[in-house]
């Protein structure tokens, strides 16, 4: 399983990884090699502290809190004092509404995530190289209608089918996630999924790696709410072959969120304009992928630096 083999036992990811994985009962049905074959203590890609926003969290980004919502903000606030927990109130506030204001469900949350490296991952070295190859990257400014959800898109197909590239896409999904959930807004509003599977053959699909990813896109590494899944020009042994399969793992309320979609229908879901946020390898779409990916690496690098200048201040 990823996250295993080539890594030391005091990795942050592996730790994290393990002890989420362990939770959801995924456990090894087969030894991978990882994509690079070698050792993450050389660049682990994590933040040792939580500086998850730079400044003050604020709910002047959305409306006042609710009677409920802030009784178990204040709830978390006194947890987090009484069990010595160093957390800001961003990500009190992003674990309080994953969990939908239940105080005891944050609690328990709060409690096993309190060292979860997955949370605090920056843009340099292996990152940036997966955001390079294009598999998976966000698409900056544009929304679906429903919720108002920012949306990564993915490509399945790009990646090479000898080699176990989900280690890294994992990392990537979740430095997005965070990205997407700064603001009290934005964790209400959720994230949104555009798959492009186009050229997407049998060969692509592991079928752990993808109940992996599935996992992941339900909040297990980090809480960030999925609330659409669009699966875009998918071949039509798809829904036979790998989604039977999938589905099957799925609660309920979340499979509801799976559709089925062609490029041609993507107006149905995305807001107005969409296509000028779609990369042009898509139908309709009028972007450059690589421009938009280069541009995120720069602004993110940019404001990862920012972000540990001040806490060196």
């Amino acid at each position: 399983m990823l996250f295993t083999i080539n890594r030391s036992n005091d990795c942050p990811y592996k730790m994290s990884f393990n002890r989420l994985m362990k939770k959801y009962k995924l456990v090894d049905q087969q030894v991978k090699r990882l994509s690079n074959g070698s050792d993450t203590n050389e660049d682990s890609s994590v933040i040792t502290e939580d500086s998850s926003s730079i400044g003050e969290f604020s709910a002047t980004s959305s409306r006042l809190l609710n009677i409920g919502e802030e009784d178990c903000m204040a709830g978390l606030r006194q947890y987090i004092a009484e069990e010595g927990i160093q957390m800001s109130e961003q990500r009190l506030f992003r674990f309080a509404n994953f969990h939908h204001f239940d105080l005891e469900k944050a609690k328990d949350a709060v409690d096993e995530n309190r060292n979860n490296a997955f949370l605090d991952l920056e843009m340099h070295g292996e990152l940036r190289g997966q955001f390079v190859n294009k598999m998976l990257f966000p698409l900056p400014g544009l929304r679906i209608k429903k919720n108002n959800s920012q949306v990564i898109y993915t490509r399945p197909s790009r990646g090479n089918p000898e080699d176990d590239n989900m280690t890294n896409i994992l990392q990537s999904l979740c430095y997005v996630m965070n990205d997407f959930s700064q603001t009290e807004q934005q964790c209400r509003d959720g994230i949104a999924l555009v798959s492009n599977l186009e050229g997407f053959k049998h060969e692509h699909f592991d079928e752990l790696e993808w109940r992996q990813f599935s996992i992941a896109l339900q909040g297990t590494l980090v809480p960030t709410k999925v609330n659409t899944i669009l699966l875009v020009n998918a071949p039509s042994w798809f829904k036979q072959d790998v989604w039977k399969k999938m589905r099957s793992s799925m609660p309920a309320k979340f499979r509801r969120n799976v559709h089925f979609v062609s490029s041609d229908k993507l107006g149905d879901y995305l807001m107005e304009d969409y296509r000028a946020y779609l990369p042009h390898e898509i139908a309709h779409g009028y972007r450059s992928g690589s421009e938009i990916i280069e541009d995120y690496i720069d602004l993110k690098s940019y404001e990862d630096k920012q972000k540990k200048r001040a806490l060196m201040v």
